[in-house]
């Protein structure tokens, strides 16, 4: 299984969830008639078991947060919410979602809500574990059958045993839903697979192996493989599914939330004028899960449709603006990821609706969060629009750019008494050099546990591991580990960079992006090149030569400057165009990155290879911004010291470098319309894989 993750009446039972282990089970599941809104039902059930009766399942702390917040934003009003009415939607959180109660509030609020022929909406959301048995009855390709844990899943003996819900069974209740609707979405925020993180971790599994170990899964090597072990409908036109975690990846949570339910949330609760589709979701979301750790989400089914069935504008997720001081203003709101101290907010006029929220230019202010806890900040003015209406309490604040400590990795330092640990005299050396490093020392924290990172030793050579346990980097030279480091931090910054369009741009959408094949290929390149759609992941096979070729929409009203981002999974970065060169393109034109090497400023030119490592996810990230506002992207890729002594950009660059810097955004107070970043900017991204033919 896979993974996926706001009203304020229950509130209260939210933040609990974030102070202790698992929240209270709430009695949300509505038993009287289905209401109709706009001539059609919205109908939801909606599960999160963090909590398990079997001692011999680990608890989880995220699933019950997480489900809280899916129920709050279907719930939520217009503004915020998707307007499903609350007697529509069934939650039910750890002891109350049972095997019993989950299949009958799927009959009941489903199944019998629905009705035949009326297009009506129904969601089934889950967050808890995943597992997989040895497939029962021989329809599975991968021979394994996925499987949910629900609260009592794996108790009892003979008759009573209650074990998990095997897909077979969820087809079966997906079938009788699907007679009655279409327009039938499936999340999932648990995972099939074994693949576990390093232990200990703050990055945890949402996985269980199976209760009998005789009916464990064969193990899976090869991409087709692991997809095909991805839980996946039966055919059922119309009906979508999106799966936290897909091609052997497991679906992780942190710091009491799962991670794809984080970003599908914040992906969803953005302001647009035109309805936002689950296609978009689907371009959308991957890059802020990639930010975070190495699963990879699975999107399935008519992407096309209207998300939710939504119609209409809707104000953005954000915190209301509650004191307005000179200098500063009080904020409060639901618990946000990224909120924490460093993190920079938009201050818009509190009816803001739709794109108007997403562009700069209509902002009132620009603020930097001094402290915080998870539903208040104070925040220092940082930037007032020049002829901009005061500030007042009402206003929403509206998260640019994250916190500085989610910019930051941890990395532990395997010690000495474990396998594999670094000695004690060259672990001290390491730390040394680390914290001396003035770049490193910004986004690197040293860990005795809870990592996300980890150097080691193999043999006598020191490596660094991922958070999915894969060696990113090995090293000849314990010098050069810090830059190493913070060049892995650096790619988590700019993975969850989001463009701010407006009514101009859309994210993923407006700048087409595609790696094509150079023109010159080597003598001994095998297999053939099959060209992916835009911003699709490109599969190309090894030793293949290729650039980075961008088409911007037609239908974009302005034009771009346009430049992108390498970000190899060794944490190496490369900048286009490589020598800072100015790319603009107009509506409906098309550039290729193609310059050649052996000039100032471009030694490699801007022609790649497809080399090992094999079947690892690297990620292409392509912006556009206006013409009175460039950046030198490539500068984005070195220091601090040196973005700031070579060359700058428009304001929006000024602010990017100061998000680069944790602990270095600070307030000026009375800053000019000139030094905001106001006009309208874009990205798209895609991810490449190397294969062997």
């Amino acid at each position: 299984m896979r993974a996926l993750g706001l009203a304020v009446k229950y509130f209260g039972c939210f933040l609990l969830c974030f102070a202790l282990p698992v929240c209270a089970a709430p009695d949300l599941c509505p038993i009287g008639d289905p209401r109709d809104s706009d001539g059609e039902r919205r109908l939801a059930l909606v599960i999160g078991v963090g909590e398990y009766e079997s001692e011999r399942i680990d608890d989880l702390k995220g699933p019950p947060n997480d489900a809280q917040q899916m129920y709050d934003l279907l719930t939520g009003a217009k503004g915020q919410g998707y307007d499903f009415p609350k007697e529509n939607v069934c939650l039910l959180v750890n002891g109350a979602a049972t095997t019993k109660k989950v299949k009958e509030a799927f009959d009941r609020v489903l199944v019998q809500g629905a009705r035949k022929g009326k297009n009506d909406v129904a969601i089934f959301y889950y967050a808890g574990h995943g597992s997989q048995i040895k497939d029962l009855n021989g329809d599975e390709a991968d021979q394994c059958d996925e499987t949910f844990l629900l609260h009592d899943a794996r108790t009892g003996r003979g008759e009573q045993r209650i074990g998990d819900l095997v897909d077979d069974a969820f087809h079966e209740m997906l079938n009788r839903l699907h007679e009655k609707t279409q327009r039938v979405v499936v999340i999932l925020d648990s995972c099939n697979s074994g693949t576990a993180t390093r232990g200990p971790s703050g990055l945890v599994a949402r996985w269980q192996d199976p209760d009998d170990p005789s009916q464990a899964c064969p193990k899976v090597s090869t991409p087709e493989a692991r997809l095909e072990s991805t839980w996946k409908p039966q055919a059922m036109p119309g009906l979508v599914a999106f799966t936290a975690a897909s091609d052997g990846t497991s679906a992780l949570e942190t710091g009491g939330q799962g991670i794809f339910t984080g970003a599908l949330v914040e992906v969803l609760s953005q302001g647009t004028d035109a309805p936002l589709t689950y296609a978009q979701v689907s371009r959308q979301v991957p890059p802020l899960v990639r930010a975070t750790s190495y699963q990879i989400p699975y999107f399935q089914g008519d992407l096309n449709r209207a998300v939710f069935g939504a119609t209409g504008k809707r104000r953005p997720l954000g915190w209301d603006v509650t004191v307005v001081g000179e200098k500063m203003v009080e904020l409060s709101g639901v618990p946000l990821p990224g909120m924490g101290k460093g993190a920079e907010l938009r201050i818009y006029d509190g009816a803001v609706t739709g794109s108007a929220a997403s562009d700069p230019g209509n902002a009132k202010a620009t603020v930097i969060v001094t402290q915080s806890t998870k539903i208040n900040a104070t925040a220092g003015i940082s930037a007032v629009a020049k002829d901009a209406p005061a500030i007042k309490s009402g206003d929403l604040a509206v998260m640019v750019r994250p916190s500085d400590e989610v910019l930051k990795i941890r990395v532990r330092l395997r010690p000495e008494s474990e396998d594999g640990g670094i000695p004690a005299v060259r672990a001290k050396q390491l730390r040394e050099l680390i914290t001396a490093n003035n770049e490193a020392a910004m986004f690197i924290d040293l860990v005795k546990d809870g990592d996300s990172f980890e150097l080691s030793m193999e043999g006598d050579e020191l490596v660094l591991r991922g958070p999915e346990n894969n060696i990113r980097n090995r090293y000849a030279d314990d010098s050069k580990v810090p830059d190493s480091l913070w060049q892995h931090a650096r790619q988590k910054a700019l993975l969850q960079l989001r463009g701010e369009g407006g009514a101009d741009f859309s994210d993923h959408q407006t700048l087409r992006v595609q790696l094509v094949p150079a023109r010159k290929q080597a003598s001994d390149v095998r297999g053939k090149w099959k060209q992916a759609p835009p911003n699709s992941e490109q599969i190309m096979p090894l030793r293949y030569r290729w650039h980075v070729r961008v088409t911007l929409s037609a239908d974009a009203p302005k034009p771009l400057l346009i430049g992108g981002l390498i970000l190899s999974s060794d944490g190496s970065s490369y900048g286009l165009p490589c020598d800072g060169r100015a790319e603009p393109l107009k509506p409906g034109e098309a550039v290729t990155f193609n310059a050649k090497g052996n000039r100032p400023g471009c030694p490699l030119g801007e022609t790649f290879g497809a080399a090992p490592p094999l079947d690892t996810q690297d990620h292409i990230i392509v912006f556009g911004t206006q013409q009175a506002n460039p950046v030198p992207w490539h500068l984005m890729t070195e220091t601090a010291r040196t973005r700031s002594a070579r060359g700058r950009g428009g304001p929006l660059y000024s602010a990017l470098d100061r998000y680069m810097r944790p602990g270095t955004r600070g307030v000026a107070v009375g800053v000019d319309m000139e030094q905001v970043d106001e006009t309208t900017w874009t990205l798209s991204s895609l991810t490449m894989r190397v294969v062997e033919p």
